[in-house]
């Protein structure tokens, strides 16, 4: 039927072999098949205009990975039903408004679609153009609940000096990176990011900030066996991601070889003249590394990016 790109309008009426009707919870429904089928994308609506805003400031909250979805539900003591994806509030139940308690179904049920095999949930409130501006404008009109693509990254430590030093000594030895001699790459180890699986480093790369909102991103480098993995797109993209939170939109990348990844990630090719001063000053012109960047909005232009992921 999907191959036939039919549209497959599913009722919540079942009936047991005797022949007794029974109303499926819908979410239930949805949840369940779109992990079935292995979808893209699970949408829940809202009976209530519903928006997640940060504590502090206010800020509306656009997207939230299904580690920090579990956070929110965990801090309002709401748990999850693994089995069945059905949410319980453990004690504050009657001191919560209708909204709100909405707000913590509809997590839930993106938390168990995700769990299930779903790439990205969504939540919208009933407003005319929602659905359309959700799904095809960058700054959407809900929130976009996601799975935890960069589990496995995290900030390097002393410990991890041999392993990185064993994964880009190829490229060193092949004219590909500059040398890192372990004794460098233990004072610089704080602004490493390494990739690991059982422990094994896979990926790793460093980034560095300057003045005026730029970030350098280099030494990316991803286990030969694993390279066809996404592994160096979840790299990237949690560098970019770290990049715009900290006030830094201009990344770029240098390198003597070819650029094509890059290039087709969103990088352009630029000019020594466009790099920060300070990164300026220390460009090697004898290397001539070409320089190529790239300016992010902000993080729902990540968002779309990671859909063309081949994961």
């Amino acid at each position: 039927v999907l191959d036939s790109h039919d549209v497959v309008l599913m009722t919540s009426l079942g009936s047991s072999p005797s022949g007794e009707i029974f109303n499926v919870n819908t979410e239930h429904l949805a949840s369940f098949v779109a992990g079935a089928l292995g979808a893209t994308k699970a949408i829940f609506f809202t009976t209530n205009e519903i928006a997640f805003l940060e504590k502090e400031n206010k800020k509306l909250v656009q997207n939230l990975r299904v580690s920090d979805a579990r956070n929110v539900l965990r801090y309002n003591n709401v748990s999850v039903n693994k089995a069945k994806g059905f949410i319980h509030f453990e004690d504050n139940e009657g001191d919560l408004a209708e909204a709100t308690k909405e707000a913590f179904v509809k997590l839930g049920w993106c938390v168990a679609s995700l769990e299930r095999g779903v790439k990205r949930a969504h939540i919208i409130s009933p407003i005319n153009g929602a659905l359309l501006q959700e799904l095809y404008t960058r700054d959407g009109s809900g929130t976009l609940i996601s799975r935890d693509i960069y589990e496995g990254i995290r900030v390097a430590n002393v410990g991890d000096v041999a392993g990185i030093y064993d994964l880009i000594e190829p490229l060193v030895s092949a004219g590909t990176l500059v040398p890192r001699p372990k004794n460098v790459l233990e004072n610089e180890i704080n602004s490493y990011y390494v990739f690991t699986r059982d422990n094994l480093i896979v990926a790793c790369a460093q980034i560095k900030l300057f003045e005026m909102g730029f970030a350098e991103i280099g030494c990316l480098v991803v286990k030969k066996e694993y390279r066809s993995q996404g592994r160096g797109d979840a790299m990237l993209g949690y560098l970019e991601r770290l990049s715009v939170q900290v006030g830094c939109t201009n990344v770029f990348v240098l390198s003597t070889q070819t650029m094509e990844w890059f290039v087709e990630r969103g990088f352009t090719e630029g000019m020594v003249d466009d790099l920060p001063p300070t990164r300026k000053a220390v460009y090697n012109h004898e290397r001539k590394s070409k320089i190529y960047m790239k300016r992010i909005e902000d993080k729902r232009e990540l968002d779309a990016a990671e859909m063309m992921w081949d994961k």
